[in-house]
């Protein structure tokens, strides 16, 4: 067999990663039909250098603010997965820093709330900044760029470098807005605001919401600053979730220095810029909101608009289980993923009694008949919920 990373079992693996968190979506189902000739087909493309990704499905999000999103074919996220499998460790072993985040392996943002409180009781003052229209501010060729300096870098033969250079290539440079179909209220388009659009943006511009390449291509862009800050400005107090940052000082004459210094950095290298408006600088003491929580020397709380957006959430399900009482089960078993979600990121803070009063005064009784609830008011389970004898194994790395 010719030495390539486009072979079957690689494929496979790609395969089983992607749909260990979509197996029962319509999509997933239609490619596991016909499963061995889909990845035939798509090792052949890879290897005659025929890729080309499909359509995309846009649609707005309008909670917690308003989002573009651009979800790819199942296909073309199975080689999404391929990609990542094949470059994820040489930049967690040796290019991400490790105060960054967002899309990590065992790094998410309970991770980071931790080493942020441990921040703030070192330091005095905390300044916190963010990226102005990220995502759809990233410049395709620059970090093509970062990218290939890196796996040139690696000592792995030449084919290899060659293949991962022209897949990254391909999915860095495709434009989402060319082959697209929206899904969903027009209306919602007007809400996202100028500039944050793909469609706002020329070629070389911008990366689309929603692909796991995106969020790990995210963090490549961003560890030019990473590095910048621990490495060249010496900052030995640092976090990053996606484009929201902390740095942290005794000196706030210090902080504005590195922010001034930041600021150009991302200018000219980057061609980014910080968000004129949202940034501040405070003494640690004050607390600092970060990824749904405040966080101060002494403890962690949860942010207000959070419990706001899980009791709307939670308003929504009631109504829908009220109104369609004979899909009782299958209502309940979708409340019961998301909610869990909002009660895991409860959990890491003293949020007991708040987590009772939740689930004993703003959840329908129709749930009851279907969910019980943990003894530390922790999450929901499901009752009498048999395990599913044809799952070939969880997604270790919680992604999609």
């Amino acid at each position: 067999m010719s030495k390539t990373i486009f072979n079957a079992p690689n494929l496979l693996k790609a395969y089983l990663d992607c749909r260990a968190t979509k197996r029962h979506t319509i999509n997933a189902i239609k490619f596991e039909v016909d499963l061995e000739n889909k990845l035939a087909n798509m090792q052949e493309h890879l290897t005659t250098r025929n890729y080309k990704p499909g359509r995309s499905i846009c649609f707005v999000v309008s909670e917690p603010k308003p989002r573009e999103i651009f979800a790819t074919e199942f296909s073309d996220r199975v080689i999404h997965h391929l990609l990542i499998n094949q470059i994820e460790s040489i930049w967690e072993k040796r290019g991400f820093i490790e105060d960054t985040y967002a899309c990590r392996p065992g790094k998410g943002n309970h991770f980071g709330v931790k080493r942020v409180a441990v921040l703030a009781k070192k330091f005095w003052w905390y300044g916190q900044f963010d990226i102005g229209n990220f995502f759809a501010s990233i410049n395709k060729p620059i970090l093509f760029e970062i990218f290939k300096k890196k796996i040139l870098e690696q000592t792995r033969p030449p084919w290899w470098q060659e293949e991962v250079c022209y897949l990254a290539k391909i999915i860095i440079f495709n434009n989402p807005t060319r082959n697209y179909f929206y899904k969903g209220d027009p209306n919602l388009k007007k809400l996202v605001p100028l500039g944050k659009s793909l469609f706002d943006q020329n070629e070389d511009t911008g990366m689309p919401i929603g692909n796991l390449t995106s969020q790990f291509l995210a963090n490549v862009y961003l560890s030019e600053l990473d590095h910048y800050v621990k490495d060249d400005l010496g900052c030995v107090g640092y976090a990053r979730y996606v484009d929201d940052f902390l740095i942290f000082s005794n000196s706030k004459e210090e902080i504005i220095a590195w922010r001034n210094k930041i600021r150009l950095f991302l200018l000219e290298r980057l061609k980014l810029k910080l968000h004129p408006r949202k940034q501040q600088i405070q003494i640690c003491r004050h607390g600092i909101p970060f990824v749904g929580y405040f966080i101060k020397p002494w403890g962690v709380t949860v942010r207000r608009n959070v419990v706001k957006t899980l009791k709307n959430q939670m308003y929504r399900f009631n109504k829908e289980i009220t109104a369609l009482p004979l899909f009782g089960k299958t209502i309940a078993e979708k409340a019961q993923g998301s909610l869990n979600s909002y009660f895991g990121h409860l959990g890491q803070a003293k949020t007991r009694n708040l987590r009772r009063h939740l689930l004993e005064e703003h959840m329908a009784n129709e749930f009851k008949k279907y969910l019980k609830i943990s003894g530390d008011w922790h999450h929901l389970k499901c009752k009498h919920k048999k395990p599913d004898p044809t799952s070939l194994g969880q997604n270790p790395k919680g992604r999609d």
